[in-house]
């Protein structure tokens, strides 16, 4: 249901706004590992993203992306600052909710026991609360590739993964990055 539910959202805020200055879409290979699926037969996801950028400044945007995981079962949330480091290079830094329906991470979660009632079954949460940081390179003004790390914390276990990525901008680039000259501004 949940898988349903993301997926309308996502298809709804995809047809409304197709057209948009900041709307993107992504399509990204992640590869994760970790204590949690030691023993699952599926580490990697391809991710469908849609992004949302807000320019805040010159250099610095802030970009909101929602995507889902196929393969290892996975639905990111993330928020992320984007700073440009150059015309074509973007540093990246972010937080995000990691939504796991994977069945081997649901096997492994450890739910929290009740100390009232040590034998009654407690089910995990698969929501998890994460940081990514990264790089992009622009490589037309629409198109560009994109490197993150993934480091999600679940209790004591570590969950992480490297994503590999390209997007394409339905407007064209969100802003120009390069530093403002007296040439530029005529």
């Amino acid at each position: 249901m949940r898988k349903i539910y993301t997926l309308t959202v996502v298809a709804i805020l995809g047809t409304t706004t197709m057209f948009a200055q900041g709307l993107s879409a992504s399509l990204d290979y992640a590869m994760w590992n970790g204590a949690m699926i030691e023993n699952s037969e599926a580490t990697g996801s391809t991710i469908l993203a849609v992004n949302y950028t807000h320019n805040l400044n010159e250099k610095m945007d802030l970009v909101g992306s929602v995507g889902y995981g196929m393969g290892f079962e996975v639905i990111p949330m993330k928020a992320v600052l984007n700073y440009g480091i150059s015309s074509k290079l973007s540093a990246n830094l972010g937080m995000g909710l990691y939504m796991i329906s994977d069945s081997t991470y649901t096997a492994n979660a450890v739910g929290v026991v009740d100390v009232d009632a040590p034998n009654a079954a407690v089910e995990a949460s698969t929501n998890e609360f994460g940081i990514n940081l990264g790089l992009s390179y622009q490589l037309t003004s629409a198109l560009s590739l994109g490197f993150n790390y993934n480091m999600i914390k679940s209790g004591d276990f570590d969950f992480n993964g490297m994503q590999f990525g390209l997007a394409y901008s339905f407007g064209g680039k969100s802003s120009d990055k390069e530093p403002k000259t007296e040439e530029n501004n005529k």
